[in-house]
């Protein structure tokens, strides 16, 4: 079988940013006086979602209210620390280039635009793919909704059925199934491999990838 779209979720996924990502949201929860989270809940709880979720989310447990200007915060706090903590997954450049081979490819992301656009750029995967065919978190309702992945089915012009989605986190690979579409999990940057690879089976992957090399092997024997 084939698929004539592949979409790829961005951090996690094809940027190596969810350290990184999760270092801002701490660091902009200290800043507004939440020090009660750490890394691993971060890693555990906020991967995939977007940041006003989080906040919400934080919120809720909390009692703390966030001022307007607090994804400002969070999205400058990232620009500041990408140059040490941002790179490409390993294997991704190839992996996207081979694809592109095959099938038309797309980025859907929960992340905020500028901050999708930024880590493509930063790593330089984003010459690979045009920019109306990335996805990002204020284009529909976020995953782990179907929706972004149905608006970028019919923006691009394919049934549910024809496309392959390339995803790290439980919120997306519950989205992907959510939009009847075949769903690959990726594990390569999750701190606890294993344990995720069976988490994100039981939500709906078919299969489950630890690094780019075997995605790639995957893909040369599916895209025939």
């Amino acid at each position: 079988m084939t698929y004539p779209l592949i979409l790829f979720d961005c951090d996690g996924t094809l940027v190596d940013s969810e350290y990184l990502n999760n270092l801002a949201v701490l660091e902009t929860l200290a800043h507004f006086g939440v020090h009660s989270y750490d890394m691993d809940h971060a890693l555990t709880h906020f991967v995939g979602l977007r940041f006003s979720k989080i906040i919400e989310t934080v919120s809720a447990h909390t009692g703390v209210s966030f001022p307007p200007d607090a994804a400002k915060h969070y999205l400058s706090r990232v620009r500041d620390l990408a140059p040490h903590h941002m790179r490409a997954i390993d294997g991704a450049n190839e992996a996207v280039i081979f694809a592109k081979e095959k099938s038309r490819i797309g980025v859907v992301s929960n992340g905020e635009r500028n901050n999708v656009l930024l880590s493509l750029d930063f790593v330089d995967l984003r010459k690979h793919f045009d920019d109306e065919d990335i996805f990002t978190g204020l284009m529909a309702v976020p995953k782990p909704a179907p929706d972004l992945y149905l608006l970028a089915a019919k923006t691009m012009g394919y049934a549910p059925d024809q496309i392959l989605i390339i995803e790290d986190s439980v919120t997306g690979v519950t989205a992907g199934v959510a939009a009847n579409m075949t769903v690959w999990g990726f594990t390569g940057t999750h701190h606890a491999a294993y344990t995720h690879a069976q988490t994100l089976t039981r939500h709906g992957a078919k299969r489950v990838f630890k690094d780019m090399a075997d995605l790639i092997i995957a893909l040369k024997e599916t895209l025939i």
